[in-house]
């Protein structure tokens, strides 16, 4: 891979040339993604970075959501899941949708542990195009309670949807979350009262949240094979089997160490699906001219 190399990580290699005492470390780490714009100079980070470590599991797919208005309590769907987080679980959640209101809601009146303010993000399946016709809107939910939550809306597409938060308390606020932080609601409305999911429909798996270094990781030991006769340095970037873990990877980015990580470069390719199984091994070469 080569990529581009951004104004920052142009920044960092004039500075470390020729400053005495460079202000910034050296490219050492790198993040993967799923974006899909193209690189471009002024890039400072990934379009949409993922954890590749596994952070921390709030709901791991194996408890029954209640449903109401709409919503029936979902089920267990042990065939459509998403693996990721470092379980070896296998299980996710039907949610299951009669025709006696237009808003379909379900909840968890507890997720453990509580949620806290990092980034949060869970997943969500739609079967199909039939599925996805019938759904107007999608909004999660998480506060201390019913009346009190951050919330989102988001827009889905058929197959798996990475529905991410952000950091929880950048969100929409309704009333003010407490703590703890343990309620857990999705509410998807239709566009019509009689639009119902049947098991396998739409499926919810895996709330989870990391922290920022989660999602960086240093470049594999020893990797570097520098040749100064044709100026340029080769390293490697290396994704381990329980690593990153249920995403369609289509970028790369390397970054320094600082206290808030400067991107060195950034690439994008044809997605790749990361199984529990895969390992992935980026070589990137940088060079002058």
């Amino acid at each position: 891979m080569a990529g581009i190399k951004t104004n920052g990580g142009k920044k960092v290699f004039m500075n470390r040339m020729y400053k005495t005492t460079p202000d910034y470390t050296i490219p050492s780490q790198f993040k993967v993604g799923t974006g899909s714009t193209a690189p471009n100079i002024a890039d400072t980070d990934l379009e949409s970075s993922i954890p590749i470590g596994d952070g921390t599991t709030l709901d791991d797919g194996s408890n029954t959501f209640t449903g109401s208005n709409g919503g029936d309590n979902s089920t267990d769907n042990i065939i459509i899941y998403k693996p990721g987080a470092g379980l070896s679980d296998n299980t996710a959640q039907n949610l299951i949708a009669n025709d006696t209101n237009v808003i379909k809601t379900w909840t968890i009146a507890a997720v453990t542990p509580a949620v806290v303010d990092k980034e949060t993000a869970a997943w969500l399946y739609i079967a199909d195009d039939t599925a996805l016709d019938k759904i107007s809107t999608v909004e999660i939910k998480l506060g201390s309670d019913s009346s009190n939550y951050y919330s989102k809306l988001f827009t889905v597409a058929t197959g798996w949807n990475w529905l991410q938060f952000g950091v929880l308390n950048t969100n929409t606020e309704t009333g003010t979350v407490g703590s703890p932080v343990e309620y857990y609601e999705i509410d998807i409305t239709t566009n019509n009262t009689t639009d119902e999911f049947a098991a396998g429909d739409v499926v919810v798996d895996l709330l989870r949240q990391w922290e920022d270094t989660d999602e960086l990781k240093d470049f594999k030991a020893d990797s570097l094979a520098l040749d100064e006769i044709n100026h340029t340095a080769q390293y490697q970037c290396e994704l381990l089997t329980g690593e990153a873990v249920g995403f369609d990877l289509t970028e790369l980015g390397t970054f320094n160490e600082d206290g808030t990580p400067i991107m060195d470069g950034r690439d994008t390719y044809d997605a790749k699906s990361k199984s529990s199984a895969d390992e992935f091994k980026y070589i990137i070469t940088d060079g002058l001219e």
